[in-house]
């Protein structure tokens, strides 16, 4: 079959001057024609070949010729490995195993495909053109990707490219929203569609498309409160690019997954039309009350509002109908409820705003005039939408916590911490990014949980805060600050680990900014340090209220240090300046215990699990031997050594970037001579790469790096290693991720791990 490539025709013939008077003329330009004609529609070849399961992979046999036109480009990153057609009935996605495939199909170019022995299918519920794999988890056949040549054998191109020829079609949420049946199917899947008048619930002025260490789910909601997740690549190049405010279009290729969800995907920022662009109504740029008020009137009337705080509702007042029923004054009767102010002096409710409390938040707590009498004509900075409440106007959709508030004034300062970070960073501690796109996190290692920074992944300069809630240090009989550090360096030259005392959450702001001097972590070699007591931090100096903020910072570098802070305390009872806790005792043994890992139970969910005797499996799954292959059973794994009834279970190490696997076992005494264990490959992946760490002390002694590339799936790969190891130490297992990807890539399995003493 004749075969084109996109410009193929452009040539021009070099005029050469050599004193001959002969003129040469431009070669015509050769328009690429197709040889095929359609002879069936999208919409009829997708309703033919229609089948309601998931995951399903069928040949076509027929003289089947459609054709579309181009409506996708993956030059921006967001469309990865696919090819969206589109004819006047229906469009239809290509799995493609090939990346810029918009230098051979550039959008609105006329392509006709002969389908006879092409396939067609679903992957997770994506119904796509594709080449068949099998899904050994389910036992079915899925559409995958085929190579772009098995593409270009059956497509030609027709005429030049024409962007007039893709012009989405016009339609809206509720039309296909809750729906999975063929027919919706059938006219939606694949098709590039605009949705006019709907905002991003998730803009505020500062959040980007997409964070940088995954894909990220964004959302689009209709003036009726229909929603649509839109999901953003980390790898885009637009990744870093921020939401736009107010209402506008949205437009892209729309498509279902496998769990009955229909998504959106952006080909770029153009596809965001109408958008506020101005920063107005952000952090830094807030609206003042007379704008906000104003705002109601328009689209545009969500964001940040700056006032002064002059005022709450009277008590028994469910509907303000004047302004007698403001209590113009501090303190006021109730804590529920709040009034801003575009001056400090105003009295007449139609010229301000009125704000919800929510029970039990940071907002409620620091802001109400009951009992905050000091922050009475004050100046606050409140996150939300602007509209109705109590019958006047007012800011709705603030959920109350620290990220969505600020004041000038400290207020309702507790008088002691005592944090541990065991469930998650507190929603009363402030996580501020003055510079970069990375956030402190909660993470836990060996049963502690702690929080975290780092910058891998993402977009430096970092300047990071993790704040602790107001401190009342004058009210404090205990004026002692104490905390732990942990660090793994990488190698980074740039990162710098600081603690502050602040009067304000926003250190860019603050006007006190007193940096402490604590004893802090110092990185080791290779690998994490054991954990740094703070020593006793004496805060008398500072007689009032004010907040700690842990302070990370780097410059550009080739690696990023990953810096821990836990159990931060103040005036509390065990000062965490002390001793680590009694660690568990070491282990006896020369086997780890894989089979008692999650109770003895294998299971395909991702997740932590532990063993009775402490080995930790972190973002893995446990598979167990078996007579059959069907996740988590597997037959390679085999029986336990000397065994031929008790089968091993493994500890399945995920290869996602973002979720690294990892396997640690408890302290091990009596040293180890000789490491020896089997791992494998259990599902679909192609490599593997891991590394093995032996610590004593918490440093690394020694450590070694086992890859397999190609690797086999269902292969036994055995490793052995002479080691000289006396006294206590540890194991850690830690998947390298060779693919560098953010799905579940680079899987592997490790079991029967055994240690001669």
């Amino acid at each position: 079959m004749k075969r084109f490539n996109f410009f193929l025709s452009m040539l021009l013939l070099l005029v050469m001057v050599t004193g001959c008077k002969e003129d040469f003329d431009t070669p015509p330009m050769v328009v690429p024609t197709s040889t095929l004609k359609a002879n069936t529609t999208i919409a009829e070849l997708k309703a033919k070949y229609w089948n309601d399961a998931r995951n399903f992979a069928d040949t076509i046999k027929e003289d089947i010729v459609i054709h579309g036109y181009v409506t996708s480009s993956d030059e921006h990153g967001n469309v990865y490995k696919y090819l969206f057609i589109q004819d006047e009935t229906a469009g239809f996605g290509i799995s493609i195993d090939a990346n810029s495939i918009y230098n051979y199909y550039r959008l609105g170019q006329e392509v006709f495909i002969n389908m006879k022995d092409l396939w067609v299918g679903k992957y997770n519920g994506q119904y796509l053109i594709g080449k068949p794999e099998w899904y050994a988890a389910q036992s079915v056949w899925e559409a995958g990707r085929m190579p772009i040549e098995t593409l270009q054998a059956h497509a030609e191109i027709n005429g030049l490219p024409d962007q007039s020829k893709v012009a989405p079609v016009v339609t809206k949420i509720s039309d296909f929203l809750g729906k999975g049946d063929k027919e919706t199917q059938v006219k939606y899947q694949g098709l590039f569609v605009k949705f006019e008048d709907v905002k991003w619930q998730e803009a505020d002025g500062e959040a980007p498309y997409s964070l940088p260490d995954a894909s990220t789910n964004r959302t689009i909601v209709d003036e009726n409160g229909n929603a649509l997740t839109v999901v953003n690549s980390n790898y885009s190049d637009f990744r870093a690019e921020i939401l736009p405010l107010g209402k506008g279009s949205v437009q892209g290729i729309l498509y279902m997954t496998g769990n009955d969800q229909w998504k959106l995907m952006l080909r770029d920022t153009g596809d965001c039309i109408g958008f506020d662009t101005s920063n107005k109504g952000t952090k830094v740029n807030p609206y003042t009350v007379d704008e906000a008020i104003a705002s109601v009137s328009t689209e545009k009337h969500a964001g940040w509002v700056k006032g002064y705080m002059v005022g709450a509702v009277a008590p028994e007042k469910q509907t303000v109908a004047s302004s007698a029923d403001i209590e113009w004054k501090a303190p006021t009767t109730l804590d529920n409820t709040l009034v801003i102010a575009p001056t400090p002096d105003e009295t007449d409710i139609t010229k301000c705003m009125i704000i919800d409390l929510k029970q039990n938040t940071p907002m409620r707590q620091q802001a109400n005039l009951r009992d905050n009498v000091d922050a009475y004509k004050t100046i606050i900075l409140v996150k939300g939408t602007f509209g109705s409440f109590m019958g006047q106007v007012g800011i709705n959709d603030n959920s109350g916590s620290t990220d969505e508030f600020m004041m000038t004034v400290i207020t309702g300062g507790v008088e002691s911490l005592n944090e541990g970070f065991e469930s998650g960073l507190p929603s009363d501690w402030a996580n501020v990014q003055v510079k970069g796109d990375k956030k402190w996190y909660q993470t836990s290692f060996d049963n502690n949980g702690y929080a975290a920074m780092t910058g891998y992944k993402g977009t430096a300069p970092f300047d990071s805060w993790l704040i602790t809630p107001p401190v009342d240090i004058k009210k404090a009989a205990n004026k002692t600050l104490t905390f732990r550090t942990q660090v793994n360096g990488y190698g980074s030259t740039t990162t710098h680990f600081e603690v502050y005392i602040l009067d304000n959450a926003d250190p860019t702001i603050a006007t006190v900014k007193t940096k402490l001097n604590p004893t802090i972590a110092t990185a080791p070699a290779s690998g994490y340090s054991t954990w740094a007591q703070s020593g006793n931090l004496d805060l008398s100096q500072f007689n009032g209220t004010y907040y700690i903020g842990f302070r990370y910072e780097a410059a550009s570098d080739a690696n990023y240090a990953t810096w821990c802070v836990d159990d931060v305390k103040f005036n509390s009872t065990g000062g965490g300046g002390g001793d680590d806790p009694t660690p568990p005792a070491p282990v006896s043994g020369t086997r780890a215990d894989l089979e008692t890992l999650n109770n003895g139970q294998s299971a395909s969910k991702y997740g932590t699990y532990t063993s009775a005797a402490g080995w930790k499996l972190t973002n893995g799954n446990v598979l167990v031997g078996g007579t059959v292959n069907q996740n988590p059973v597997f037959q390679f794994i085999g029986f336990v050594p000397g065994s031929t009834t008790v089968y091993a279970m493994a500890a399945s190490l995920n290869g996602n970037t973002g979720t690294v696997g990892t396997l640690v076992s408890p302290t091990l005494k009596g040293g180890m001579k000789k490491l020896t264990f089997n791992y494998g490959a259990a599902y679909t992946d192609t490599q593997v790469s891991f590394r093995v760490d032996v610590k004593q002390g918490g440093n690394v002694v020694k450590s070694f790096t086992v890859t397999k590339n190609p690797v086999t799936k269902f292969e036994v790969y055995s490793f052995s290693e002479a080691l000289a190891i006396t006294g206590e130490f540890t194991l850690e297992f830690t998947n390298l991720c060779p693919s560098n990807l953010t799905s579940n890539k680079d899987r592997v399995a490790l079991w029967n791990i055994e240690w001669e003493q």
